[in-house]
């Protein structure tokens, strides 16, 4: 590259970072601050890029397809599943992260007393939801917010399983304390008698470095473990941090040494902003393939996400692509089914670049990423 190449591209990368910087708010937490020194590996996922100004992908990849009864911070795709956001802030900003354009632009509002009473009363009024998400934002941002809706979904029989998803006990290891821990494993209950009976409580934990595993974090997610309460450890695969199998084995052999669950490993969904994370889906089944030479533990449930819920794939899955106003696509069809999801989300249509089979069943067309070093976008 001339001198003069050079120049131009860097004044361009210049404007490109000032456009990031009044479209997208950047905060990285004091425990952050420390990692995001040391390692690159963490720092390009926390520190605003000029990449971010490119046109690319959508402000909604997946929240699109959700109608949220007209209740704010519930959602609902699925029948056995509900997901409740009771706050829509966190202690530092992912520059990947799928609800961008509310965290990093300035929407941070949290579910009133009257949204989480709606919400819950939706629930407890269909028994076929056996499972609570508890997301973000991050809920342990607010632990008496937390601990105020953890108590109502408790009075839910028929709810199960309780999911709580985390990305603080990174961002703020020194905030989980022994009371939180304790305040947790209380939402744990074994029934012997009737085993139908038990109530569970996991977190899942967004972990995508090796470098993040501190040993603050470590004695974070210890003082949940030792309580009995499952950690499993969830990825986001992204270019040039962990797109690569020898990272992503020592990444989930430091989750498995340290108690915590390998879960799943989750393609970079396509938000604004982020298409110098994205890698093409099929790295991720090249990664999959190869760990799958190791102890089984070892491989997560690789996904991508599309507005009408996850789609798995595997080690023999075979891609198949078409082309969509000059983008490469992925076309799939789904195990789900359009009447389910359309019932479900309370929508009377579905999202675009999804469509019904003969069979019944949703056709989705998610944006791939590619494999090219990040330099060539500008």
């Amino acid at each position: 590259m001339s001198r003069m190449t050079e120049t131009i591209v860097s004044e361009r990368a210049r404007e490109m970072q000032k456009q990031v910087m009044q479209k997208f708010r950047s905060k990285i937490s004091p425990s952050l601050a420390k990692i995001v020194k040391q390692s690159q590996g963490v720092a390009k996922q926390f520190v605003p890029s000029p990449y971010e100004a490119l046109e690319y992908g959508t402000e909604k990849p997946f929240e699109e397809g959700k109608n949220n009864k007209g209740i704010y911070g519930l959602e609902r795709i699925y029948e056995d599943r509900a997901v409740l956001t009771p706050y829509f802030e966190c202690s530092a900003y992912c520059r990947y992260c799928f609800k961008k354009t509310r965290t990093l632009a300035g929407e941070a509002k949290r579910m009133s007393d009257e949204n989480i009473a709606d919400a819950i009363n939706y629930i407890s009024n269909d028994d076929r939801i056996k499972t609570v998400l508890i997301t973000g934002g991050d809920p342990f941002l607010d632990v008496t917010l937390l601990h105020k809706v953890l108590q109502q979904i408790k009075e839910i029989d028929h709810v199960r399983n309780i999911r709580v998803g985390t990305r603080n006990i990174l961002f703020a290891p020194e905030n989980i304390t022994d009371e939180t821990a304790e305040m947790l494993s209380e939402f744990n209950e074994i029934n012997y008698e009737n085993p139908r009976l038990s109530r569970n409580l996991s977190i899942g934990l967004s972990l995508n470095h090796p470098d993040e595993l501190t040993p603050e974090v470590i004695r974070a997610a210890q003082k949940i473990i030792s309580r009995g309460i499952t950690i499993r450890g969830q990825i986001v695969l992204m270019k040039d941090i962990n797109d690569n199998t020898k990272t992503m084995r020592e990444l989930i052999e430091l989750f498995l040494c340290n108690g915590i669950v390998p879960y799943y490993l989750f393609h970079c969904m396509a938000v604004v902003g982020a298409k110098h994370f994205r890698t093409s889906v099929q790295k991720g089944i090249d990664i999959i393939r190869e760990l799958s030479a190791f102890s089984g533990s070892i491989a997560p449930h690789y996904v991508y996400v599309t507005p009408i819920g996850k789609h798995r794939v595997g080690t023999n899955s075979q891609l198949d692509y078409v082309e969509i106003d000059g983008q490469r696509y992925i076309r799939s069809t789904t195990p789900y089914k359009a009447a389910d999801f359309l019932h479900f989300s309370d929508n009377t249509m579905l999202p675009p670049l999804h469509e019904i089979n003969e069979n019944g069943y949703i056709v989705s067309h998610y944006l791939d990423g590619d494999d090219n070093p990040m330099e060539a976008l500008i």
